[in-house]
C-alpha cells in the first residue's frame, strides 16, 4: 500500500491533496519519465459519465494508503505491476483529463 498525494485539483478522488480512492491504476507502459505516465483512475466529476454518488462507493472513509497498480515498466517502484513506493505524488494540478495527469514520483530504472 502506498500513500498517494494528489495535486490534481479536478479529480473527484482528491481530498485535501490525498487520494481517497481505495485502488488506483497508474499507466505508462513505455514511459521513460513522468511525462509518459498518467493516473488511469482520474475522474473529473464535471466531465464524467460517472455520477458523484457512484464515485463515493470507490472511496475510502478516510484517505490514507492506496493500492496502486502500475504499468510503468521502467519505474524503479514497479514490482510485478504494483507500486511498492511508500509514497507517491500524482501531479499536474490543472489536469482536466486523465491523460494530463502524471506520476511525479516516477524514477527510471
Amino acid at each position: 500500500m502506498t500513500n498517494v498525494n494528489c495535486n490534481v485539483k479536478m479529480c473527484g478522488y482528491n481530498e485535501n491533496c490525498k487520494c481517497a480512492k481505495k485502488h488506483i491504476n497508474v499507466e505508462g507502459l513505455f514511459a521513460k519519465s513522468k511525462i509518459g505516465t498518467f493516473c488511469q483512475s482520474f475522474k473529473n466529476p464535471h466531465n464524467s459519465d460517472i455520477l458523484v454518488s457512484e464515485m463515493a462507493k470507490e472511496m475510502s472513509a478516510e484517505p490514507s494508503t492506496v493500492k496502486v497498480m502500475c504499468s510503468a515498466n521502467y519505474c524503479v517502484h514497479n514490482e510485478n505491476n504494483e507500486c511498492v513506493a511508500k509514497e507517491i505524488t500524482v501531479g499536474n494540478e490543472n489536469a482536466s483529463y486523465r491523460s494530463e495527469t502524471e506520476c511525479d514520483s516516477f524514477k527510471s530504472r
